[in-house]
């Protein structure tokens, strides 16, 4: 039987037990399997081999001893699991089961004879490092299979050696971040390899600028702007302190971190931020440009009533009379035409049939913010706007500010309010016969335009009118109302989309910095 050359495997030592493996399996399963490579090597110079599965292999002249020059060497490597079960390779060591980082065959073609004179380089791939793992020989047993022995310390390795400040620098991160779960801060396992921010950038918004200093970097116009606001919404609003750390400090501590992540085969975690970014920024896009039209349209407000009577009495001077609202309209104007309606001092001015009364109206219920208030009386062609009464809330009336008022009793009126609640004509009426004192209550009622005039052609009004009628730019404010609305269902399920608003930039002192125990301290490699 043919003697392997080299058959090297990157172990550690595991503390489970293994069943001894089936006989039949290791017929089917073998390192014939496995796909071969064949170099030719010139033994007299300095050779340097790349394999498809990534393994750099250096040779030194003269490291390896043969009757012929060159010689072809094949090669066979299993780093995966697939790899090693495919090939039928044993990860035992004198029937103790080993844990694999990887294992590579080295044979020479044909019938030559090499021997390895000096020591050569092997290099392979790996996911991630070890330090608990040795060097292995490959004893090739009669049935093919394989027995690992000869145990060795692997040499000085620079990538371990820098892992290991990283380690030392984590603990420092360790009381706000974990691997695998959140903490006071975010999961940090497979840092640089989820979608995020990336590790170096010639933009600000890089790991690494955030890092140093968390809070210039979130008030300063990058690309990841967003996300480091949305990450610190996330988390109660908590900053990170500064740290002054060179790019190899930052290189071992992310590096550690992320061969952390696939040692312990963490996923990678998702805090959601992403993938709400695009549908916030549709949503925030929308809504913007709707809440503009609307604010624009909105400033186009007109008068809610307008007035068109005959003209009256001077109604200033004492008593103090009350003052009628001035309210403004979106969506409806009411016109009010009263020719030979008078107010009542021109009552007073025509007639001393009147008697010295109380007459007020409060207003209840969800519509008493915008309207306007009238006293009708027909039979006198009285027209009379009413308005707050002093020091009382909700309460009316229209003539003097404490309510009172001369009037010709037993007479027939009505009190009409009308206004308007978003595109709604707001209306409330009653009827009744004048008395020396009353106090009326009215509630407001959402009503079409249609039931409106319906309402107003049915009081005995003769030569008065009151209509309500669409404003100039009601159907415009309308549609971006509707549209505006029609946004709002734009905004992703879950997803904080405010922290996606760019606002202007705010002083350092809003932002809540929490400080690490202790220093950062670590070798640099």
């Amino acid at each position: 039987m043919r003697k392997s050359l080299l058959v090297i495997g990157l172990l550690a030592g595991i503390v489970y037990a293994c069943n001894q493996r089936d006989k039949t399996a290791s017929h089917l399963l073998s390192t014939g399997n496995l796909p071969t490579q064949v170099f030719s090597i010139d033994i007299t110079k300095d050779t340097v081999l790349h394999t498809k599965k990534g393994a750099l292999i250096r040779i030194p002249h003269g490291a390896l001893s043969s009757a012929t020059n060159p010689v072809q060497l094949e090669i066979k490597e299993a780093y995966t699991m697939q790899d090693i079960l495919k090939g039928g390779l044993t990860t035992m060591s004198n029937g103790q089961p080993l844990s694999s980082g990887g294992m590579i065959y080295i044979n020479p073609v044909g019938d030559n004879k090499v021997a390895i004179k000096l020591p050569i380089s092997i290099a392979t791939p790996t996911p991630f490092l070890e330090s608990s793992m040795q060097l292995y020989r490959g004893e090739v047993n009669e049935d093919s299979s394989i027995n690992w022995v000869e145990p060795k310390p692997l040499g000085e390795n620079l990538q371990l050696t820098a892992l290991d400040s990283g380690r030392i620098l984590f603990k420092n991160c360790a009381s706000c971040h974990a691997l695998g779960h959140d903490l006071t801060g975010p999961d940090l396992a497979h840092i640089l390899t989820r979608p995020g921010p990336p590790r170096h950038s010639k933009d600000a918004g890089n790991i690494y600028s955030f890092t140093r200093n968390p809070v210039k970097t979130l008030h300063t116009a990058n690309p990841y702007q967003r996300y480091y606001r949305c990450l610190k919404n996330k988390f109660g609003g908590v900053v990170m302190t500064t740290f002054d750390l060179t790019d190899r400090e930052l290189d071992n501590l992310y590096n550690y971190i992320e061969n952390e992540s696939e040692r312990l085969h963490l996923p990678a975690p998702d805090n959601g931020i992403l993938k709400c970014m695009k549908g916030c920024e549709l949503y925030l896009k929308a809504t913007a440009h709707w809440r503009d039209v609307k604010a624009k349209l909105e400033k186009e407000a007109v008068e809610m009533a307008v007035e068109k009577t005959a003209p009256t009495a001077d109604t200033t001077g004492l008593p103090v009379k009350v003052s009628a609202e001035t309210n403004k309209s979106l969506y409806y104007q009411f016109t009010v035409k009263a020719f030979g309606w008078y107010n009542i001092d021109m009552l007073l001015k025509n007639t001393t049939d009147v008697i010295q009364s109380v007459l007020r109206v409060k207003i209840q219920g969800q519509y008493k913010e915008k309207f306007n208030l009238y006293l009708v009386i027909p039979s006198a062609k009285v027209l009379q706007s009413g308005g707050p009464v002093e020091d009382q809330q909700d309460l009316y009336s229209f003539y003097t500010i404490d309510g009172t008022i001369p009037l010709p009793l037993n007479t027939r009126a009505f009190i009409i309010a009308m206004g308007e609640h978003d595109d709604q004509i707001t209306f409330a009426k009653t009827e009744f016969i004048t008395k020396e004192k009353q106090e009326f209550t009215l509630e407001l009622t959402t009503i079409s335009k249609e039931a409106f005039q319906q309402q107003m052609a049915s009081l005995p009004l003769s030569d008065l009118t009151i209509t309500a009628n669409d404003t100039k730019h009601s159907a415009e404010l309308r549609k971006a109302v509707k549209e505006l609305k029609n946004a709002e269902q734009l905004k992703p399920k879950n997803c904080d989309c405010d922290c996606f608003i760019d606002n202007p930039p705010v002083t350092t002192d809003s932002d809540h910095v929490i400080e690490y125990q202790g220093k950062f301290e670590g070798n640099e490699y």
